[in-house]
């Protein structure tokens, strides 16, 4: 061979692995990232710890996986709702921000609520995410916590937020007790939200996105392509569900919102807001009113209470104009 063509093959394949290398590291890198939570202590808002709370720990279904929650029981305790949080959040911050108000205003209303650390998420035991795929588990473990409690099949709903809201989806895929969904910011396809939003999510082009997930099967040993809450929601189509979210929503697009809505026959409730998972910190009163009148309406319960509670929560915030407009069947 002619030395210069040799030097030149040597060089070459110097190079490519060169490149090679630095994108596996970088993937890999990109991969840790998105599969370690960034742990938040449920305790960083002192005014959890004035109100009553029952510390619970219990296990993730199938697993021994140690998980931690919140309990707090409704003076009649016949119904009760899971709140469960995204990425990076913790129990009592499932809606971007403090949900004392709106768990208290549950609560008073005869609602009993259940909040939950997922894993490797607040106080619960350590484990990568895998943005739904196993963190149903840890949702599913929660149900069985109430149901072992005398809470009947039907008297437990779901409320998640962004990849909580996924995890509510598979759950209630699994879990025929569970009577009504609410999600708020929750993606229908992780796949599509990642080629979308990935460059914004990690700071990197989009040619690392193939890498970074199968580094991120390496990790955890799951398929995140398989992560399509749309087609979860399918299975349980019918079931009462509200879709929740804001309409300039930079993570997710709206379009996932009217992808589950439409796939499980749903509400959907759009909100003006630039933020993910923002409706909350907008619109307060109006949530608290929309996510209690649901619950009372879809989950069974002693009927005479439901009534009067729905009546109640009618007559205490009227409800804005522009999200009734906002608002489709």
């Amino acid at each position: 061979m002619n030395p210069s063509v040799e030097t030149w093959l040597i060089g070459l394949t110097s190079i490519v692995i060169v490149v090679a290398t630095l994108y596996i590291a970088t993937s890999g890198v990109i991969a840790h990232i998105m599969t370690r939570a960034q742990r938040k202590s449920p305790h960083d808002d002192p005014t959890w710890d004035a109100h009553k709370l029952d510390r619970v720990s219990f296990t993730s279904r199938g697993s021994d996986l140690a998980l931690a929650g919140w309990y707090l029981r409704a003076a009649r305790a016949d119904r009760a709702v899971v709140l469960v949080h995204g990425k990076d959040c913790c129990r009592g911050d499932e809606l971007k921000t403090s949900t004392y108000d709106l768990v208290q205003s549950l609560v008073q209303s005869g609602l009993s609520v259940f909040m939950l650390d997922l894993r490797g998420h607040g106080e619960s035991s350590s484990a990568r995410m895998t943005y739904g795929l196993r963190e149903r588990f840890d949702v599913l473990g929660a149900v069985d916590w109430l149901l072992e409690r005398g809470y009947k099949p039907g008297s437990v709903g779901l409320l998640g937020a962004s990849m909580g809201g996924a995890c509510a989806i598979a759950a209630t895929r699994i879990e025929p007790a569970i009577g009504a969904l609410i999600t708020d910011s929750a993606y229908a396809d992780f796949s599509d939200m990642m080629q979308r939003r990935f460059r914004r999510l990690s700071g990197m082009p989009n040619v690392f996105l193939p890498g970074a997930l199968f580094m991120s099967r390496l990790f955890t040993g799951v398929r995140f392509e398989r992560n399509r809450p749309a087609d979860d929601a399918t299975a349980f189509a019918g079931l009462p569900m509200l879709v929740i979210h804001s309409d300039q929503d930079p993570f997710v697009p709206l379009d996932h919102a009217q992808q589950i809505a439409t796939a499980a026959g749903a509400g959907l409730w759009v909100t003006q807001g630039e933020h993910h998972i923002s409706s909350y910190r907008r619109y307060p009163n109006e949530y608290k009113q929309r996510v209690g009148q649901f619950f009372h309406a879809h989950l069974s319960g002693t009927s005479e209470s439901s009534h009067a509670a729905v009546a109640t929560l009618s007559a205490s915030v009227p409800l804005a104009p522009m999200e009734l407009e906002k608002q489709a069947a």
